[in-house]
């Protein structure tokens, strides 16, 4: 699946990427699914927002 995301930052710039998801299906449920998007894209709008004030933008990836 191919999407594009989009949305306003904080410094009125626009965040624009496109998003590639790919899914195993196992007897007709999701069993796992990878994203993989342009990641210096994302780093440079996480650090926009980041010093906009939030400070969730710089948190550690969650893993699990």
């Amino acid at each position: 699946m191919r999407n594009r995301v989009s949305g306003p930052l904080p410094n009125r710039e626009r965040y624009e990427n496109l998003v590639f998801q790919f899914m195993t299906l196992r007897w007709g449920k999701v069993s796992s699914v990878e994203t993989v998007e342009d990641l210096q894209v994302l780093e440079r709008a996480l650090q926009i927002v980041a010093e906009a004030g939030n400070s969730e933008a710089r948190a550690a990836p969650i893993v699990g």
